[in-house]
């Protein structure tokens, strides 16, 4: 086991480039999709349409800027269209005349967040608009802001831990944890591909039959491919938190077993694929589309919370990266201990069971 364990290393110290791809890609991705969001808000642009009022924009900048989680800047339309051609913004708002336009480079959750929010902001000033126009109360705005300020019964939910439930979206650490476990499931998959180059070249036949135990080249194949997944998400946290300042809020041990066990998952969906492809080649065109598709269904890419459509949410369930996410943002925003995010991490474990033993039996029929 630990010949072929050290073997593997070699091969990486010879050929690291694509290890090192994938880390710097992690390294890219989080900080160029959570930089713009690191202060807690997200910042958006907005600009005023036709027929609006400088004064009547800002006005409505005001009324925006009341959420802690998004910050409006009121700038010329140019800026604005500039800003989202070459790339800086990803959006900017149109303020039109009691309503609104999205200038959308890209549709990604932030589109939708943004839209949402906007939404909420202008159908609840025209509701104001037309409570005045119906009742003629002069002081209609004071008195409704009054009574939401006192309101008769304070509803407060909790969870079990005692923290405060509902959707809680950070920006950066969801580009820091989508990005990184995303990343290193083509590290793990990609890695594992030197079992079928050893399979297609006849190697894999001569361990078997060799004085190693059968158990120990697969340990050592699987111990390889686990401990780098490892170290490139953990070294991809701390650097991320202690360098960059990020408020990851979760304790390294915990952080640790999460990890361990998303990766054991990863690397039996590898072994599942494994079991089921034949040359390199096949394996090379299976991996994206699986991993893509588990990271999009699992939340890598955006927060389930925005996702409506309960086929989607039901098939993110099957997927590692799901309990993976959901386990980190668990652990960061509700401060869950290991014992909380026992439902999420014995799912990964079962997971992997289940992938690890399905593609071992393919293997061995094909020995």
């Amino acid at each position: 086991m630990k010949a072929i364990f050290f073997l593997q290393w070699k091969r990486l110290r010879r050929k690291p480039y694509l290890v090192l791809t994938f880390f710097v890609l992690t390294l890219l991705f989080v900080f160029f999709l959570g930089s713009n969001n690191q202060g807690g808000q997200m910042e958006v642009n907005a600009y005023s349409g036709e027929d609006v009022q400088e004064a009547e924009a800002a006005g409505w900048i005001d009324r925006l800027n009341e959420s802690d989680s998004f910050h409006f800047e009121l700038v010329d339309e140019e800026q604005a269209r500039n800003a989202v051609m070459d790339g800086s913004r990803s959006l900017a708002l149109e303020i039109r005349e009691n309503d609104y336009r999205m200038l959308v480079a890209v549709e990604d959750q932030n589109h939708q967040l943004v839209d949402s929010y906007a939404n909420q902001v202008f159908r609840e000033e025209q509701r104001l608009q037309q409570a005045e126009e119906q009742t003629g109360t002069v002081d209609l705005r004071e008195r409704v802001q009054e009574e939401m300020d006192h309101p008769p019964l304070d509803l407060t939910i909790t969870s079990v831990s005692g923290e405060e439930s509902g959707f809680v979206y950070n920006a950066s650490l969801q580009a820091l944890f989508g990005m990184t476990l995303f990343f290193s499931m083509y590290t793990i998959m990609f890695s594992l591909s030197n079992v079928v180059d050893e399979k297609r070249q006849g190697t894999w036949d001569r361990m078997i039959v060799s004085p190693l135990r059968k158990w120990e080249v697969y340990a050592g194949q699987l111990a390889y491919c686990f401990v780098l997944g490892m170290l490139q998400i953990m070294m991809i946290f701390v650097f991320f938190e202690w360098v960059l300042g990020y408020d990851v809020n979760i304790p390294l041990g915990t952080t640790a077993v999460i990890t361990a066990c998303f990766t054991f998952a990863v690397v039996s969906v590898g072994m599942l694929l494994i079991g089921l492809v034949r040359t390199t080649q096949q394996l090379q065109a299976v991996i994206p589309i699986v991993v893509t598709s588990m990271a999009m269904l699992g939340g890598a890419f955006w927060p389930l919370e925005i996702v409506s459509n309960s086929f989607v949410l039901a098939l993110s369930k099957g997927t590692p990266m799901y309990y993976g996410i959901q386990a980190l943002h668990d652990a960061s925003a509700l401060g869950y201990g290991i014992s909380g995010l026992a439902g999420h991490l014995s799912l990964l474990i079962l997971f992997g069971v289940l992938c690890m033993g399905i593609g071992i039996n393919l293997m061995e029929r094909r020995i």
